[in-house]
């Protein structure tokens, strides 16, 4: 074992096993730009979520809270949003100062330009870079589920979804109702 460790470095000094690993390497690059990795796509989804796809994900776990609180498997989740998802784009402001001077007048002209920064996309397109995204805000959540009528348990519910989605109370409505599991 120890004959064959001393020859390793001799077997590294052959210019023909040099440019076979090197081919290989480059090979190894070349056949993984084909296979996407997890993390693009998962950046990818992330950047073209909606208003729709942020308010089911909010229903989703309204229901999961209720869910826990009550044990009904099915409640009703209704949210409303304010808005749709606002972008803030990067962008460069040029200013532009004149003064002009009469005998009877002083004018001070400002001009402004502003021009948004874009990216190139995979397509080969154009489109604004995104600084920020600010999700809609909250505007109500209605609840129906088994035990909404129960005063103790609707309180529960609703200090829960007000400290969940940090909104004021009068944004929350819970009623009790017939669950929507059928069996």
């Amino acid at each position: 074992m120890s004959s064959f460790v001393k020859k390793i470095p001799d077997i590294f000094k052959k210019p023909k096993i040099l440019l076979i690993l090197g081919l290989s390497g480059i090979f190894l690059i070349f056949i993984s730009s084909f296979f996407p990795s997890g993390e693009k796509k998962a950046a990818e989804v992330k950047e073209d979520m909606n208003a729709q796809e942020y308010r089911d994900i909010i229903q989703k776990s309204v229901c999961n809270i209720v869910t826990g609180i009550t044990g009904d498997k099915k409640p009703t989740v209704v949210v409303t949003l304010e808005s749709g998802v606002k972008y803030s784009y990067a962008d460069s402001k040029e200013s532009d100062t004149s003064a002009s001077t009469n005998k009877e007048s002083e004018e001070n002209r400002k001009a402004t330009k502003q021009s948004y920064i874009t990216v190139k996309t995979s397509d080969g397109g154009e489109k604004p870079l995104v600084v920020t995204e600010i999700m809609p805000d909250i505007r109500g959540v209605a609840i129906v589920c088994e035990l909404g009528d129960s005063p103790a348990v609707s309180e529960k519910i609703q200090n829960a979804v007000t400290a969940a989605l940090n909104i004021t109370s009068q944004r929350v409505y819970v009623s009790g109702g017939i669950s929507n599991e059928k069996g």
